[in-house]
């Protein structure tokens, strides 16, 4: 069991905000949680914004709340598409920063590269394994309430309709918190899904498991000293990958293990991409199947940053979602 941390949130703000063309508020949160265990750069990760658009001319006690949650490393600027997408249909969106993303990083550079991110928790010896993941796990469940509690407190949101919406690692997040918490009436997932060891087994390149054994990691060292602490996040990295996929982490990390709690009214949907290398879609199909009300859709041509043929990413995403939540629409 994960100790949470005994602080209540702090929310600061709003800030007007525009995105996409629509204008919302952004608040300012400060909640702190021993993600890495290093006092300093935990200080720095307790902090995110939450970005709240509004549809115009619908009460807000009968508008539903999509909560959007970006890929690894990615702000969440990332998913500004969700917001006329959403409103335009009645629906609220709201978004947020999940640690090691956007401003709620330590290196800030809003460029999705997860190396980037992991160099500074290197520099300050944070321990990178599969520990990280589940507590990554965690402090995102408890920032999904944050949010929702804001969108109520604040805006009057308290429709029971909520669907979690992520992109890759985002979906995977927010499985979490939908099926050990209970968050969400709808889980809306692109190119991800919600099983940590499948997941973790196809983001881990095939030449890990030599980069880990006690060779690799003698060369990993000398690495580091020849190239710096990057190459040692990056074998870190890996290493902690490996673990997740082996399963070397307690069960409680993994959405799946908490799948028998997602009753048939509850819906999950998931995006995937045929050519996708990342995620393959054989693994979102079998998730899928453990859910009495779960669907997922494969478009030929797709995957992390590929779009062969047809409508972007974006259009395909946009088409989904609308489908999705098209029942909710005003």
């Amino acid at each position: 069991m994960l100790l949470a941390s005994r602080h209540e949130a702090v929310v600061s703000g709003p800030a007007p905000l525009s995105l996409e063309g629509g204008t919302g508020s952004r608040y300012w949160v400060h909640h702190p949680y021993p993600l890495t265990e290093v006092p300093a750069a935990d200080d720095q990760l307790a902090g995110y914004p939450v970005a709240v658009f509004l549809p115009h001319g619908r009460p807000p006690e009968e508008t539903p709340v999509v909560v959007g949650l970006q890929g690894m490393a990615a702000p969440y600027q990332w998913n500004a598409f969700l917001v006329p997408t959403l409103t335009d249909m009645g629906i609220a969106c709201v978004l947020f920063d999940a640690p090691l993303a956007g401003e709620r990083s330590l290196a800030r550079t809003f460029n999705g590269n997860i190396l980037n991110e992991l160099l500074p928790l290197a520099k300050q010896r944070a321990t990178l394994d599969a520990s990280l993941v589940h507590r990554l796990m965690d402090v995102v469940a408890r920032d999904l309430r944050t949010v929702l509690r804001i969108a109520r407190e604040r805006h009057g949101l308290h429709d029971s309709r909520v669907a979690l919406f992520g992109v890759s690692l985002g979906t995977l997040l927010s499985s979490f918190a939908f099926m050990r918490d209970g968050i969400g009436e709808r889980l809306i997932g692109a190119l991800g899904h919600a099983d940590l060891t499948r997941f973790a087994k196809s983001y881990t390149p095939r030449f890990t498991r030599l980069l880990v054994s006690p060779p690799g990691l003698f060369l990993g060292r000398l690495a580091a000293l020849c190239l710096g602490r990057r190459a040692r996040a990056g074998l870190d990295f890996l290493g902690a990958l490996r673990e997740l996929a082996a399963g070397h982490t307690s069960p409680d990390a993994n959405p799946m293990t908490f799948a028998e709690r997602v009753s048939g009214e509850r819906r999950v949907r998931f995006l995937v991409g045929s050519e996708d290398r990342l995620v393959k879609p054989d693994d979102a199909i079998a998730c899928v199947r453990r859910f009495s009300n779960g669907e997922c859709f494969t478009v030929p041509g797709l995957g992390h940053g590929v779009s062969r043929f047809g409508p972007s990413f974006v259009e395909h995403v946009r088409t989904f979602v609308g489908t999705q939540l098209g029942d909710w629409r005003w």
